[in-house]
């Protein structure tokens, strides 16, 4: 089917991908794995034909037309995300009304194939959505929304990728078997995945790339193995929290938290509330999304959010962060003060850090990394103020703690998308805030970096005036540091019952 042979790479005067050779036959599905900024989806865009390469590619007749190659993608899902989102913003200030694209003219503009979309969205839970504005569409509502358009398209090639972030466990095991199903119906498909339980059995053969070099490839049952996968994904700067070496890490996380804000007594913590709720009411057009909620987290809590795409949870997460207009027309309470009684959105934002999928769409800027962790300063999406050398070196220890600190001068909007949620968690946590917000932290992330980042996390909040919200999908993803629970439990579609445990 295709045939890549010394393909090389440089971008931003970079050498991304070095001397790859590698070779797909029909009837073969692949998974494409590799730790964040291995390479992965920088090799689907150049056989995409995105991106300049040096080396020889050959392509079978059948996908010699691009437009044959189904692609899903979060870069695809941010520019869409961005577009849409700006034209809502422009409206609020301008008055001028926007003709927003909603999910099915999206999907299916002409609508040539309404019976089979209408098919595909029952699968998915979409089926409610479809004539909403996509700008308001959850980060799993959206995905899903870009895997219908695809299989609608019936390629001959189909490239996933990392096609199971921000789905929630019905959205999972619906995509894994439809997966395992278009394989078996004969259509290739390419995964591009750094976790191992998203590769379903159906997949033959396995690409590993590591710092963009062919690491290993080959049949599943060749390269599946422990051995291949702690070499794969073994980080040398990272060793010093290897659970061999707790001494080691115990001091390297003392050291650095040594300037962290430390708790107050319990008695002290539970003067005032940080976020209280009640009776709550919102709702998009028909849909209604909290009714009569209330909801109290007392100082010194920290809450997970726990519930499946369209559930609420980012809702509910704007609320408290966003500049929801609907927040003024309800009682809610934050750091003690009712919005809407005089304070600005800024005076919240001071006190608050946040990682969100949203966010990462609206975070487009093309600066140095180290210049987005210090934007976390100023709450801003963007460098527009001179740091203090106290702020540099702040913002330099913060990524080191997260490994990444041979980020710090490269540009933001060239890493790759797990690179980026890496940058933008120690942006959030800088300024030593009074909550932090983290909505879908881990997304995009490798195992061993999404290990690290949780246990930097629970130490923030063991030691430290920081209370966490933390969101998620996935019921297995937990912190030691969560004592509290807000559950969005699945009814049926668009409906949720929420518990408080």
């Amino acid at each position: 089917m295709i045939s890549l042979n010394n393909v090389s790479s440089t971008l931003w005067n970079k050498q991304v991908l070095k001397n790859i050779t590698w070779s797909a036959e029909f009837g073969q599905s692949w998974a494409i794995i590799g730790p964040n900024g291995a390479g992965k989806s920088i090799l689907m865009k150049i056989i995409r034909g995105q991106l300049p390469y040096r080396g020889n590619i050959k392509r079978h007749q059948k996908i010699s037309s691009l437009d044959r190659i189904a692609n899903v993608s979060f870069d695809q899902q941010a520019l869409i995300s961005f577009k849409e989102g700006k034209k809502a913003r422009y409206e609020n200030f301008s008055g001028k009304e926007e003709k927003f694209l909603t999910g099915r003219k999206f999907i299916d503009p002409d609508n040539f194939h309404f019976k089979e979309l209408q098919k595909i969205a029952k699968q998915l839970n979409i089926s409610s959505i479809l004539g909403n504005p996509i700008f308001k569409f959850s980060n799993g509502e959206l995905r899903k929304t870009f895997i219908a358009k695809s299989l609608l398209a019936k390629p001959e090639l189909l490239i996933l990728d990392e096609p199971f972030d921000g789905l929630d466990f019905f959205s999972v095991k619906w995509l894994k078997k439809t997966i395992s199903d278009l394989i078996n119906s004969g259509l290739p498909i390419w995964l591009v995945s750094h976790r191992f339980d998203e590769i379903v059995p159906e997949i033959s053969h396995i690409l590993c790339l590591r710092s963009g070099k062919v690491f290993a490839q080959g049949s599943r049952s060749e390269i599946l193995n422990s051995k291949t996968i702690e070499k794969l994904f073994r980080k040398n700067n990272l060793k010093i929290f290897n659970n061999t070496n707790t001494i080691a890490k115990k001091e390297k996380f003392n050291e650095f938290f040594q300037s962290y804000p430390i708790k107050d007594s319990q008695k002290i913590l539970k003067n005032y509330s940080t976020i209280k709720m009640v009776n709550v009411n919102i709702s998009y057009g028909n849909k209604i999304v909290l009714k009569d909620f209330n909801w109290t987290v007392k100082k010194g809590e920290n809450w997970k959010i726990l519930g499946g795409n369209g559930a609420g949870k980012s809702t509910l997460l704007n609320l408290i962060y966003g500049d929801n207009l609907q927040v003024y027309s309800n009682e809610i309470y934050i750091f003690g003060k009712r919005r809407g009684t005089g304070e600005s959105i800024w005076d919240i934002k001071k006190r608050i850090g946040i990682v969100s999928p949203e966010f990462h769409v609206l975070y487009r800027e093309s600066i140095s990394s180290i210049k987005v962790v210090l934007s976390g300063f100023f709450d801003s999406i963007g460098y527009y103020k001179t740091s203090s050398k106290k702020q540099i070196t702040e913002a330099l220890k913060w990524l080191d703690l997260l490994g990444i600190s041979n980020l710090a001068e490269q540009n933001f909007t060239k890493l790759s998308f797990g690179q980026q949620r890496l940058i933008l968690i120690a942006r959030a946590m800088i300024k030593s805030p009074s909550l932090l917000i983290l909505d879908e932290p881990c997304e995009g992330l490798d195992l061993i970096n999404k290990n690290h980042i949780l246990e930097v996390v629970d130490k923030v909040a063991q030691i430290s005036k920081t209370q966490i919200l933390y969101t998620t999908h996935i019921p297995t993803e937990n912190l030691k540091c969560l004592d509290h629970e807000l559950h969005f439990e699945f009814i049926s579609e668009g409906k949720f019952k929420i518990t408080i445990i």
